[in-house]
């Protein structure tokens, strides 16, 4: 079990307007538009340790801020204590939210979405595999040894099941229905370690992954999908967009199409050189109704006295 980031000491002084004022001059900057409607704004925000640790109300507020802008939202590590999402969502008068309940690490995934634009369908659950249909294959582990790059297979790697179930939603915009399949797949050891334990469990972040894509491709192939127009998305521990790596690879290897974000502010973390996070669409599908993604580096806009 993971141990949440340390809060900080002291607390922030949040200065809630001048904040909320450097996010609307981001989002002109950055082109993030407008719910509009005829247009559906989805995001998927990684919210660390929401709801095990203390955030006071103009933390809360400004959070809300945030996904004010947009219609539906995959939400993960929402903590065992759903309660501070459920304050959030309050703030946000007309939107409401879904999630599950507790997995890997007491984490909850969840859905929010705008009321008056976002309706709810019938299909909610887990993926879950049987055992019978757990993968199994090779794992190519890249790491750094003597300043050289060397390459370790791992042969015949089972699947262990998912440390945090995907969640799938589906949801009716107008007259656009669509999966959302809201992920926080297991992350593990980073891979350029050198122990074997730590690759091992490099192999079963990538063994998610795989399953995760396999199970989307075998949905859009079936004739008794409840819908097939699915995205995959969130935070899949995918550390660079490249062939080369085995997790990025394990994504695409059943068709998926991550959408490439990655040219407009780097990567999806603080510093910029991750793409952690991810979209991806299931093959012949919702694809040519996406008009434009990109990631919202709104760590650039706000704090900036912290950053120094």
């Amino acid at each position: 079990m993971s141990i949440p980031f340390k809060e900080p000491s002291p607390s922030y002084n949040i200065r809630l307007s001048l904040e909320k004022s450097k996010l609307t001059k981001f989002y002109k900057s950055r082109g993030v538009p407008r719910s509009k409607q005829k247009k559906l704004l989805i995001a998927s925000w990684n919210i660390a340790n929401l709801g095990a640790q203390g955030r006071n109300e103009n933390a809360l507020k400004l959070i809300a801020h945030i996904i004010r802008r947009f219609d539906l939202i995959a939400i993960q590590e929402v903590n065992e204590n759903y309660r501070t999402l459920a304050s959030i969502v309050k703030m946000l008068r007309g939107y409401d939210f879904i999630m599950t309940d507790t997995s890997g690490n007491r984490e909850r995934l969840a859905f929010v979405y705008k009321k008056s634009k976002v309706k709810p369908r019938q299909l909610f659950g887990e993926i879950a595999l049987r055992k019978r249909e757990y993968p199994k294959r090779n794992v190519n582990v890249r790491f750094k040894e003597g300043g050289k790059y060397k390459l370790k297979k791992f042969k015949n790697i089972r699947f262990i099941p998912f440390d945090r179930n995907p969640y799938i939603g589906s949801f009716q915009a107008g007259n656009l229905n669509f999966t959302l399949v809201n992920v926080h797949l297991y992350f593990g050891k980073w891979q350029n370690s050198r122990k074997e334990g730590d690759q091992l469990k490099y192999c079963r972040r990538v063994l998610e992954i795989y399953a995760m894509s396999r199970w989307a491709k075998r949905r859009n192939d079936a004739n008794t999908t409840y819908d097939k127009d699915i995205l995959l998305m969130g935070d899949m521990n995918i550390p660079v967009m490249e062939t080369t790596n085995s997790a990025y690879k394990a994504l695409i290897q059943f068709g998926m199409q991550p959408v490439n974000w990655l040219t407009n502010v780097g990567g999806s973390n603080i510093n910029n050189d991750k793409t952690y996070d991810q979209v991806a669409i299931a093959p012949d599908t919702i694809q040519d109704k996406v008009l434009n993604v990109g990631a919202i580096d709104f760590d650039n806009a706000i704090f900036n006295d912290k950053w120094k």
